[in-house]
């Protein structure tokens, strides 16, 4: 499956009437970015990890990745579960249309700063850094060879 679709329809909720709209919009703009941030890191070669620990790995990565704007996503994304979490488990507190509209929008902008991982020159430069991030500081390498392009 391609998670644009979970960002058409987060886009779609979004300008729904009610609130339970506009939560569930949320939840599904984060899927679609930590979706294509999941897909990014496999197609360079690295094995993610399943499961809650998901996402912590992307987001560690991204963030150490050298290049400004993907690791602003890996920032961003960390943004964007939380809003989730607020939005799937806060049901307490009010949810305001004027934010998940802004989260939605925040998604766009983040998988739009990830699909430049996936062209050269900036797929080697960002393959290289994690693997040196993963070497030198995590001391767990989880690149498993060559990227799949």
């Amino acid at each position: 499956m391609d998670p644009q679709t979970f960002l058409t329809l987060a886009d779609e909720w979004v300008q729904g009437p009610t609130e339970a709209h506009w939560r569930s919009a949320v939840s599904r703009a984060y899927y679609a970015a930590f979706h294509v941030a999941r897909l990014l890191l496999e197609d360079l070669g690295f094995e993610v990890e399943r499961g809650d620990r998901a996402h912590a790995y992307l987001t560690h990565r991204l963030c150490q990745c050298g290049h400004l704007e993907i690791g602003a996503a890996g920032t961003t994304l960390i943004d964007l579960r939380r809003s989730r979490n607020e939005a799937d488990y806060g049901l307490k507190m009010p949810f305001s249309h004027r934010r998940a509209i802004q989260d939605v929008h925040t998604a766009h902008e983040n998988i739009t700063a990830l699909q430049q991982g996936f062209v050269e020159p900036i797929r080697t430069l960002i393959t290289e850094a994690i693997r040196q991030y993963e070497r030198d500081v995590l001391k767990s390498v989880t690149w498993r060879g060559r990227s799949k392009r």
